[in-house]
């Protein structure tokens, strides 16, 4: 079952990326991977839009409400809910979708900084220097 605080950003300026777009949502809430801004196979130019997918649906709500409208690199944005995979036009964000992340023990609200440290492994590669 797909269960997710998951939005779509569309109308994004070719001049957005994923960290501009991580550091714009992540003021609302915790972020589970890298945002995915969809691209061109071929180029590689941005297509306009994204998903990110956050920990909580507060925070994705939250994200909806101040963002929706507002400009990001001098365009208008639109902030809703992705439609969800292979689901006929439904979208992410109902109430037995939040009932079931709320009752969900592998949803991961409690640890969700180790989901965005693994999926930002896959986005660039980190490396932590520890000074004592």
């Amino acid at each position: 079952m797909d269960v997710g605080a998951n939005i779509f950003v569309g109308n994004l300026d070719s001049e957005v990326d994923e960290k501009l777009l991580y550091d714009t949502f992540s003021a609302f809430g915790v972020i589970l991977q890298v945002p995915k801004i969809m691209r061109d196979p071929e180029t590689g130019n941005s297509k306009g839009f994204a998903f990110i997918n956050f920990a909580s649906f507060e925070a994705s709500d939250m994200a909806m409400e101040a963002m929706n409208g507002q400009f990001l690199c001098n365009r208008a944005i639109s902030v809703s809910y992705a439609f969800k995979k292979d689901a006929k036009g439904e979208r992410h964000g109902t109430a037995a979708e939040r009932m079931l992340a709320a009752q969900n023990p592998l949803f991961p609200k409690d640890r969700p900084n180790q989901v965005l440290f693994h999926s930002l492994q896959t986005f660039c590669h980190i490396r932590l220097v520890l000074y004592i």
